[in-house]
C-alpha cells in the first residue's frame, strides 16, 4: 500500500510539472505585429520590413500593395519578441529581372524609394524604434 502511495505521489507530481511548463518549443516571448507603412500619406507597397530586438533575432514583414505587413519570427511563429526594437525599411528586387538591372546599375530606383532606403535602411541609422509588448499589436509606420 505504501508503494502504490509513493508510486501515485510521483506520478501526479510529474504530470503536474508537465502541465505547468508547456512543451517548450524554445521560442521566446512574441508579440503580434501587423501594421501600415505609409510615406507622405501614400502607402509603402513591395518593401521589406525588419524588426530588430536589443537581445534576440530580427522579424520581418513584407507589405502588399495598400502598405500593410505582418511580422514573422520564424516559419513557425509569426510576430516579434517582445523588447524594444530598431526598424529598417528595406526593398528587395521583385524578380531576376529587377535583381539584375540593380547589379548592373541599370535600374530605376524612385525617388521616394532612395529616401526611404537613405533614412531607414539600416539599423544604425534608422530612426524608427518601437516596442513590442506581448498580445496583439498594430504598429504603423508613417515615414513622413
Amino acid at each position: 500500500m505504501f508503494r502504490f502511495q509513493r508510486l501515485t505521489t510521483a506520478l501526479f507530481c510529474f504530470c503536474t510539472a508537465l502541465l505547468t511548463t508547456g512543451c517548450g518549443d524554445g521560442a521566446p516571448p512574441i508579440g503580434l505585429v501587423t501594421g501600415k507603412v505609409t510615406y507622405k500619406g501614400k502607402p509603402v507597397s513591395a518593401a521589406t520590413i525588419s524588426f530588430m530586438p536589443s537581445n534576440g533575432r530580427p522579424s520581418w514583414g513584407i507589405t502588399d500593395a495598400e502598405g500593410n505587413y505582418k511580422l514573422h519570427w520564424d516559419e513557425d511563429h509569426d510576430g516579434a519578441e517582445v523588447d524594444h526594437h530598431r526598424i529598417t525599411i528595406a526593398f528587395v528586387p521583385g524578380s531576376p529581372g529587377e535583381e539584375a538591372a540593380l547589379a548592373t546599375g541599370k535600374a530605376v530606383i524612385p525617388a521616394d524609394r532612395k529616401e526611404i532606403i537613405a533614412r531607414f535602411g539600416n539599423f544604425e541609422t534608422s530612426s524608427l524604434q518601437r516596442e513590442v509588448k506581448p498580445g496583439t499589436q498594430v504598429i504603423d509606420l508613417v515615414l513622413d
